[in-house]
Parts: C-alpha cells; sequence; structure tokens
C-alpha cells in the first residue's frame, strides 16, 4: 500500500508539468487565433472603406455631382509607416488582367502594409478615361470649404500614402459636354 502511494506522489510533479505545457499550449495558440481574427476584421473594415470611396468617385463623375464623406480604416491596419493606400493609373494590359478592361487606362485603388500579413486589397474604380484630379484655381477655388479646413489634394499623386483617413468632398468640376471628366478632391485630416 505504502509503495502505491510513493508512485502516485512520484507522478504528481510529471503531471502537473503537462498539465502546464498544455495550459500554455492552449493560451498560445488562443492568442495566436484572436490575433488572426482581428486582423481579419480590421481588414474587412479597410475594405468597405475602400467601397465607400470607389463608390463616392464613380458617383461623382458619373452624376456630375458632389459629396461629402468621411474616410476612417481602422487604425490598427491603418496606422504604420509602412501603410499605402492609393490611387494608380493603370494602362493596357494592369486594366485587363486587374480589371477586366479593355481600356488603355484605367484606375486601381490600393492598400497595403507589409507589417500585416495577407494585407493587400485592390479595387478598380469605374472613372471615365483620362478623368483628372485638378487641385489649382479657379476650378477648385471654394472659400467655404477652404474655411472649415479642407485643402485640394489628388489622390492620384499622393506619394506613399496618397489617400489618408480623414473627411473628403468631391464634386465634379467638368464644363457641360466635357468629354474628359475633371473632380476636385478637398481633404480635412479631422475626424468629425
Amino acid at each position: 500500500m505504502i509503495f502505491k502511494e510513493n508512485k502516485a506522489q512520484a507522478a504528481a510533479p510529471f503531471e502537473l508539468f503537462v498539465a502546464v505545457i498544455i495550459m500554455a499550449f492552449v493560451v498560445v495558440m488562443g492568442y495566436t487565433v484572436l490575433g488572426t481574427v482581428n486582423t481579419e476584421v480590421c481588414l474587412n473594415n479597410v475594405d468597405k472603406e475602400m467601397i465607400k470611396f470607389k463608390i463616392a468617385l464613380e458617383d461623382t463623375a458619373n452624376r456630375n455631382s458632389s459629396q461629402a464623406f468621411s474616410f476612417m480604416p481602422p487604425t490598427a491596419c491603418f496606422d504604420s509607416k509602412n501603410t499605402i493606400m492609393k490611387i494608380d493609373v493603370g494602362k493596357d494590359s494592369t486594366c485587363a488582367s486587374r480589371c477586366g478592361s479593355m481600356l488603355s487606362e484605367c484606375y486601381i485603388m490600393t492598400f497595403s502594409n507589409p507589417d500585416i500579413s495577407n494585407a493587400f486589397k485592390q479595387k478598380c474604380i469605374d472613372l471615365p478615361q483620362y478623368t483628372s484630379f485638378p487641385t489649382d484655381a479657379p476650378l477648385c477655388d471654394d472659400s467655404t470649404l477652404a474655411g472649415t479646413g479642407f485643402s485640394t489634394v489628388n489622390p492620384i499623386e499622393g506619394g506613399k500614402a496618397g489617400i489618408q483617413p480623414g473627411r473628403y468632398v468631391v464634386r465634379n468640376v467638368s464644363p457641360t459636354g466635357d468629354t474628359y471628366k475633371k473632380i476636385c478632391v478637398w481633404y480635412n485630416a479631422s475626424s468629425g
């Protein structure tokens, strides 16, 4: 009987050690899964914001209208020195392969962040060919917007992170009958 008690007592530390290892494994796996889920939620929110931006530009160009909207992707996905959010002008084969377009020029919105795995999203923006984004006077003068902190930006010539979180107003300023669309984009960094 004493022999069985000693054997059980000798096995107890080993069983405790195995239990601690299993618990640590479960905790590590839980954090890994939680991190993956948070990243996916974040990237899905970025995708929704990209769609909102895309639709605002398309509606403005196609309906000769003006729209105000906020572009607020989640900071967890966007706040990084390596985040890139811009609109590129694609040419010929790029338009065919990425947008299914046979046009010689197309507009592609790109989000990427090498610090986050699989953080690469692209949206084709259906704008008329040769659409331009002027920033100069008199086309894009608006004293009301300028008085509230807005300034004109060109989302194509924005450098590394051409599209930043904030408030936007987009307006089609093309003269009636003009073949090539001109869209003024005003930007304000505040979120209010």
